[in-house]
């Protein structure tokens, strides 16, 4: 006798204390179940990854306008010309030193600025006058005296001049210096950066105050432009016109 395959699965249960049951499966059913879960899983994935990712999304309405790269195109031309124009005043910069530096000036010997140390490549600029002291005055009085005068510009007012001035008064008992400086500062030299700034277009006023000293004192006026060339060194000797009193 020939058993035909059956087209069913049966599947006993024992269950204690229970009868056994027979569970019955089509083979049919079974192979669209094993074939339809696995689709439907992936199915439900690509599901939930694709809404994710729609929610993530800004939502854009109307024109969208690419944003612009800094350092356009437009500002190239522009940075070209300030690049040329720094490296045009640089190489001009250049030649002016050059050609102070090629510059014969007075030695060491010949010009004395106390205690001031002699800036590098000094050019004397005294013969072309272009500063000069007028209302020279002094106020002596008691514990304390105050050297007044006025630095003149001989130029155009648009020529304005600046840089810096000392004074100093010598006697018997030394140098006294302004602006005030420390006797370490005066052992060492001073930079002739220290001395007090002016910008003078017309006229500038200056008040140098100073201790005590000798009748026969006398004082000293060195005035450096900015770039450390020597304008003004003068003595003043007296008499001096009073001030103040």
């Amino acid at each position: 006798m020939i058993e035909k395959e059956s087209s069913d699965i049966h599947i006993i249960l024992h269950d204690h204390p229970e009868p056994p049951r027979l569970l019955v499966i089509s083979k049919n059913s079974l192979k669209r179940f094993l074939i339809t879960l696995p689709l439907g899983i992936v199915a439900v994935v690509a599901l939930s990854l694709g809404l994710g990712l729609w929610w993530k999304t800004p939502q854009v309405t109307g024109q969208v306008r690419l944003p612009s790269l800094p350092g356009t195109y437009e500002t190239t031309s522009n940075n070209s010309s300030d690049a040329e124009a720094e490296l045009k005043a640089l190489k001009l910069a250049q030649v002016a030193m050059q050609n102070k530096l090629a510059q014969t000036t007075t030695t060491d010997s010949e010009l004395w600025l106390g205690p001031v140390k002699k800036p590098y490549a000094l050019q004397d600029l005294t013969a072309k006058n272009p500063l000069k002291l007028e209302s020279i005055a002094l106020e002596d009085g008691a514990g304390k005296r105050v050297l007044r005068f006025n630095l003149i510009n001989t130029g155009s007012p648009e020529d304005r001049v600046t840089g810096h001035v000392f004074v100093f008064q010598v006697d018997n008992r030394g140098l006294a210096p302004y602006p005030a400086m420390t006797a370490q500062e005066l052992l060492e030299g001073i930079r002739y950066n220290k001395g007090e700034s002016f910008a003078v277009a017309r006229l500038r006023p200056v008040e140098a105050p100073f201790p005590p000293a000798d009748s026969d004192s006398r004082f000293l006026v060195i005035v450096f432009n900015r770039e450390g060339d020597l304008l003004i060194r003068q003595e003043l000797t007296g008499p001096f016109k009073a001030s103040g009193q």
